[in-house]
């Protein structure tokens, strides 16, 4: 506000007051120096508008900052809590000066409702500052700064320098109010001025001396920003937030999209605001670290992006959470069981040992026990088999030995029962086929050799839990940036050979719904639960209404609309894709015998190369015995042996 602006405000409701102009303009002209002196506000208007705010409020609660270069000793100030302690005799009051040095924050010593007094002379007044470190949180309790200016005359609209310096305090101590998020403010100041602060759609003051009422005072600008223009940047963060990269059409109302894009823009339509992308310069790389600092030191008010308090920067404060969300590992689906899992799996480990020992013992058994010469370990072994699987020949009942006859009796026991158990499992497995094994602890992964995609805060918060993982599971962390880890988010990315991160409340579970074989899954190795929330700073001027409006939409079941809606936006922009399986019944074809065919075909050759092996074999050494000595001691073994 420049200073004719600012007289002309001033001058507009001042009453016409009887002014010596020529003895002003006669102490111009000779120069004579004016000394700045505290000039005085109206007790009895200050409390006067305490009692008109109190009418409406009822505060429980006064709270007095009271400058140190203000005389607190003479009568003046003295007239004052006497005439304020006979109109509020019951309610509480709290002086602080300077001096003040209580580390307990003022959060904690008030109840709402309450009003806050501030007794300043300029913006750097020191008083100022210790307000705002002690009301830290509570900013937005109703506020009174009254103002005592440095003043050469308490006449300031007769002389033009007091009136600039004049404008330039008000200017000046509004410029703090609204730097430092004071939202419910009347400032007081001599010659019972009163002036408010509208702060949308941009600060300015407005002027209420002469038409001042208490119900007007502590208006809720935020109902109504009057397009008010926020200012973040708009980065690729699926499924949070995405722009669209194509033209406009006629049926989209917005370009941005997502969940937490779609809620944001809810919140700007519902308090008549509107977004300004501030993303053309900058990289397209989502670092939430980096953003979160920017809103820390006030370059934004807040973000569009969503995140959760996993990434520990406590230096900003936070919305209302949007949801609870678990951040998990997600590892590759196995779809399909191996061909061996029906035959191996149908006993346990244990179970398969224990009966090739038997197999092996029995074989041992039989070629001991039998009484045909010569014993042949071959025909033991293979009966053995036969025998474990319930398949023994009838040959063995014209066994002249009773011993024979016993052994094959208890075999036949031994075989009914184990085959009968294997069979009856099997013809489960059949009916119902047996669940993949899939990978969900920690020592899956290893044993897997997945590498795990994360980027640097997960990283820095799997580390910060090396307690709980071994050095080996945390050398399979692998940083990467946000794009490349959203391409592997998407599970039709997703390879075998990776895996990566993700929050339990994404809408990749709705992409899975849709397909009949899943690509992906979310193991058990989950940390948090942490909020999902939006970055503001801690006295933002959006907190409550985007606080307010974050409980309506999810009473009103919003959150859960614009996270299917982002799910079909984001495969309407090709951000994401749905694979298609069409499992139509086919008739057979060759390829049916296909693998029949290819065993018979290799059969086929390798009995030939057996066949000429054989004819070697017997031409050689059928017609040359002497010719191979170990022959010739092969011969002698088994001749001992059969006798």
């Amino acid at each position: 506000m420049d200073n004719r602006t600012a007289k002309l405000i001033l001058d507009e409701h001042r009453p016409v007051q009887t002014v010596d102009n020529n003895a002003a303009a006669a102490a111009n002209r000779t120069g004579e120096a004016t000394e700045e002196t505290v000039q005085l506000v109206s007790n009895s208007f200050v409390i006067d508008i305490v009692e008109r705010i109190n009418e409406l409020y009822h505060f429980k609660n006064f709270i007095f900052y009271i400058s140190e270069r203000l005389d607190l000793q003479n009568e003046n100030s003295l007239d004052f809590f006497r005439e304020f302690c006979i109109h509020f005799p019951l309610a509480p009051n709290l002086i602080f000066t300077r001096n003040y040095h209580a580390s307990m924050p003022m959060v904690e010593l008030i109840s709402t409702p309450s009003l806050v007094m501030i007794y300043t002379t300029e913006r750097d007044d020191p008083i100022m500052e210790l307000a705002a470190q002690k009301l830290r949180g509570i900013r937005w309790l109703k506020t009174l700064f009254i103002l005592f200016p440095k003043l050469s005359t308490a006449e300031f609209y007769v002389d033009f320098d007091a009136l600039t310096q004049f404008s330039k305090n008000i200017n000046n101590t509004f410029d703090w109010i609204w730097s430092k998020q004071f939202l419910n403010t009347v400032l007081i100041t001599l010659q019972n001025n009163v002036y408010l602060l509208e702060p949308y759609p941009t600060p300015s003051i407005v002027n209420k001396t002469d038409s001042w009422k208490a119900d007007e005072f502590f208006y809720k600008y935020s109902r109504d920003m009057k397009e008010y223009v926020l200012k973040t940047p708009i980065l690729y963060d699926l499924p949070r937030v995405f722009k669209s990269d194509r033209p406009t059409n006629s049926y989209e109302d917005n370009y941005v999209h997502g969940t937490s894009g779609n809620l944001f823009l809810g919140f700007l339509k519902f308090v008549n605001a509107r977004i300004l992308d501030t993303s053309g310069n900058m990289s397209m790389s989502l670092n939430l670290p980096n953003l979160l600092e920017l809103v820390a030191h006030g370059v934004y008010e807040t973000l569009i992006h969503s995140f959760t308090d996993m990434v520990g920067n406590y230096s900003v404060s936070y919305s209302y959470p949007i949801g609870i969300n678990d951040w998990c590992i997600m590892v590759p689906y196995r779809n399909q069981s191996p061909a061996d899992a029906y035959i191996r799996e149908a006993l346990e480990n244990s179970a398969w040992i224990l009966l090739l020992l038997s197999v092996l013992y029995i074989t041992i058994a039989i070629w001991w026990c039998s009484p045909i010469r010569p014993r042949d370990f071959s025909a033991a072994f293979l009966q053995s088999i036969c025998t474990v699987t319930y398949s023994a020949p009838i040959y063995i009942i014209k066994t002249p030995t009773h011993r024979i006859r016993y052994l094959y009796i208890v075999l036949f026991a031994m075989g009914l029962i184990s085959s009968n158990m294997y069979i009856s499992k099997m013809t489960s497995y059949f009916t119902s086929s047996p669940p993949q094994r899939q990978v969900n602890t920690v020592q899956d992964i290893m044993e897997a050799n997945l590498r795990i995609l994360v980027m640097t805060y997960e990283n820095d918060h799997i580390r910060s839990l090396r307690n709980q993982f071994p050095d080996d599971f945390l050398k399979q962390l692998k940083v990467v940036d946000k794009d490349i880890l959203d391409h592997y988010r998407d599970p039709l990315n997703i390879s075998y050979g990776y895996a990566v991160t993700s929050d339990r409340w994404r809408f990749l579970d709705m992409q899975q719904k849709h397909l009949r074989k899943p690509i992906f899954r979310l193991t058990d190795i989950c940390s948090g639960p942490f909020y999902h929330v939006f970055p503001v700073h801690l006295d933002s001027h959006l907190q409550s209404p985007l606080q307010g409006y974050i409980m309506i939409a999810q009473q009103a079941g919003l959150m859960q609309h614009w996270k299917r809606e982002a799910f079909w936006e984001a495969i309407h922009l090709d951000k994401i894709h749905v694979a298609i399986v069409s499992e139509e019944p086919r008739p057979l074809g060759l390829n049916f015998f296909s693998s029949m065919i290819h065993v018979w075909c290799l059969g086929c050759v390798l009995a030939g190369l057996a066949f000429a092996a054989e004819m070697k074999w017997y031409q050689y050494f059928i017609f040359n015995p002497h010719g191979c000595p170990i022959l010739t001691s092969l011969r002698k073994l088994h001749k001992k042996l059969s006798k």
